[in-house]
């Protein structure tokens, strides 16, 4: 899957636009529910904590959010079911493995812009200097706790 305008703005630059206009007319077209949106993390490590509801209708999140600094790589989950067999989950944990939106040749974390001709679908990161020892480890992690 190639990467929208919105993923591609967010993976190389952090932008949270058009990436929230995306969502918005997702939500309009009754495909989505609502949009939230953190801060952000100002160092690393680091933890940020949203709350939201969620709805049996749509029991879905979708997360991402761009390495910084990177030429487009980013972190995320899509789709993922936060209820299992009709109930919801207590917990979800998902270790979180770098993505290349596909928009930016860059090969290291300070790589300026240049973006490839045609654009490449987005993909995991199994390269240097994301690989080291043969191995590309997590680069943090998600986790969904219900709150009641």
């Amino acid at each position: 899957m190639l990467a929208s305008g919105g993923i591609e703005r967010m993976a190389e630059e952090g932008s949270q636009s058009p990436l929230d206009g995306e969502v918005a007319a997702a939500i309009a077209s009754g495909e989505a529910e609502p949009f939230v949106r953190g801060v952000g993390l100002g160092s690393t490590p680091g933890i940020e904590q949203v709350e939201f509801d969620i709805t049996t209708g749509f029991p879905y999140v979708t997360v991402v959010s761009m390495i910084a600094p990177s030429p487009d790589w980013f972190v995320g989950v899509g789709g993922l079911p936060l209820i299992a067999n009709g109930q919801w989950r207590d917990e979800v944990v998902v270790e979180l493995f770098p993505w290349d939106a596909g928009t930016n040749n860059g090969a290291s974390y300070e790589s300026g812009n240049a973006g490839p001709v045609p654009a490449q679908p987005i993909s995991l990161l199994r390269r240097p200097p994301t690989q080291v020892g043969g191995a590309v480890r997590p680069f943090g992690r998600f986790t969904f706790p219900r709150i009641q």
